[in-house]
């Protein structure tokens, strides 16, 4: 009667995950090919100029479109470049490393039924194929992939696909969170394009600053609006010039909106405010990050915040996490520019 039982749930199981696959299939509006299709790759990846990336688990997905500049979203937001080229460079050299087994064929199937990422590429305009990129081999040297034609249907067989050359997953290559795919820059200037950096401490508010640049040569520096008469314009100079590539680390996954709420409701840390000619205004407010769990330092005292990372409120409001490592150059107040000696 056990035996009875273990062989009618396998049935079972076996059917609803025959249907589940079936239903995929009609779902997506495919027929099945004859033949199994291995045709990946496209050599003339300066013909597409449209890619969405989607998933089975939850992600909200994004669409990209080429333009005259780059890449950007369908809303014409910025999106990292590199991370599109990782993925045209994938299109342009995937090859088949190898038939998946035929007695595997069903069961890899199935799992690229019911957990992939897909993404539809475009060539001028028209959609020329379309990848459902699986999980990796066993070995990690290869990646389960299948492949629909817009004409003929998706093929009825799956291949371990793979970067001659290279070695790991393809599958961390395609990014369906449209977070990631985010432009990172805080501050990007060119230094002859800023008019003004306006530094608060709000702990130590004695040692703000204000740096005003006169001309291309010729600087002013204020303390809370009193001129500061004896300064370097050497640290001047070379202060102004960190302000040129500035990114974020990760966006918030921790704080939720409360969290936020909280956060923005505390004492910042430091509050930056850059002015540029044109009279673009972007401000930013950091302040520390405490710990979620306990850390200690070499000699055994608890730390009350990060020594590696910060939050940071963008110019939108959007919360962000920075590197100290990163921000740390921007992190000085007056005294820094009274010259040689100072850190």
């Amino acid at each position: 009667m056990k035996n009875l039982k273990t062989i009618i749930i396998v049935i079972v199981a076996a059917s609803l995950a025959y249907l589940a696959y079936t239903l995929s299939q009609k779902q997506d509006n495919s027929k099945l090919v004859d033949e199994a299709l291995s045709d990946f790759s496209i050599k003339d990846t300066a013909s597409i100029d449209k890619l969405i990336l989607t998933d089975t688990e939850g992600n909200k997905g994004i669409k990209l479109l080429r333009t005259k500049t780059g890449w950007s979203t369908e809303t014409g937001e910025c999106v990292q470049q590199h991370l599109v080229q990782a993925v045209l460079e994938t299109i342009r050299h995937v090859a088949v490393k190898s038939l998946v087994p035929k007695t595997t064929v069903e069961t890899v199937n199935k799992n690229l039924t019911a957990h992939h990422k897909k993404m539809e590429i475009y060539q001028n305009g028209v959609l020329t194929k379309t990848w459902y990129i699986g999980n990796p081999t066993a070995d990690h040297y290869g990646t389960y992939m299948l492949l629909k034609d817009p004409d003929l249907g998706k093929s009825p067989d799956p291949f371990i696909m793979h970067m001659p050359n290279e070695h790991g997953s393809l599958n961390s290559r395609f990014i369906t969170n449209p977070l990631e795919f985010q432009c990172t820059d805080i501050f990007n200037y060119e230094p002859l394009d800023i008019k003004s950096i306006n530094v608060k401490i709000p702990a130590t508010p004695e040692l703000n600053f204000k740096i005003v640049a006169n001309s291309e040569n010729s600087f002013s520096l204020f303390n809370n609006q009193n001129p500061v008469p004896v300064f370097d314009t050497t640290y001047i100079r070379g202060y102004i010039l960190y302000y040129k590539k500035i990114h974020f680390e990760s966006h918030n996954s921790l704080l939720d909106k409360k969290g936020i709420d909280s956060l923005k409701a505390s004492q910042p840390y430091y509050i930056i405010e850059v002015t540029t000619k044109s009279g673009e205004v972007n401000k930013i407010t950091t302040f520390q990050k405490g710990f979620v769990i306990p850390r200690y330092d070499l000699e055994g005292k608890l730390l009350e915040f990060d020594q590696d990372r910060l939050w940071v409120v963008l110019n939108d409001g959007k919360l962000v996490v920075g590197q100290f490592h990163v921000f740390n150059k921007l992190l000085r107040d007056v005294n820094f520019f009274k010259g040689a000696g100072n850190p």
